[in-house]
């Protein structure tokens, strides 16, 4: 088989696995906004899979070009791609400005649901620093001279 035909087979079966891949980020962008413990582990699950097939297709990817030679990178396939005769410049055209379509809708959904998530941890850890009376916010005790003691513990107000 040669490198087109290679490269073609490959694109083909990635195109699939980063489609799946984005659905399931946005899946998992519902399941954050939703809090949605159960469904955001099964999600989980999938994605460790699809990553796992995603970086064997990129492994396989990058032996292709460095077996011909090739140093790989995205600007290296958009040149090799327009020195191929037709028809299988065309598809690997399409093909490739598809997968680099999906994979930049993927890093923006990654983006935003490591967001969704970071905002989810900073809210959790203020209510717990309230809750904890670790804020000037929470700070009901006072010291002797009036001050608020942020941090301070419960204290027995009487005792009987």
């Amino acid at each position: 088989m040669n490198f087109a035909l290679s490269l073609l087979h490959l694109l083909s079966r990635q195109l699939p696995v980063y489609t799946r891949f984005l659905a399931l980020l946005r899946e998992e962008q519902a399941t954050l906004a939703q809090a949605q413990p159960e469904a955001l582990e099964n999600c989980t699950a999938e994605r460790g899979r699809l990553v796992a097939t995603l970086e064997a297709q990129d492994q396989e990817l990058r032996t292709l070009f460095a077996n011909a030679k090739i140093t790989f990178s995205a600007h290296a396939v958009t040149q090799l791609l327009t020195t191929l005769a037709e028809p299988q410049r065309s598809q690997l055209t399409q093909q490739w400005r598809q997968v680099l379509s999906l994979v930049g809708a993927c890093n923006r959904q990654n983006a935003i649901n490591s967001k969704i998530v970071d905002t989810r941890r900073k809210h959790t850890e203020r209510v717990l620093r309230i809750l904890m009376g670790q804020t000037t916010l929470a700070g009901s005790t006072y010291a002797a001279d009036g001050r608020v003691q942020p941090g301070a513990t419960s204290a027995e107000l009487a005792t009987v």
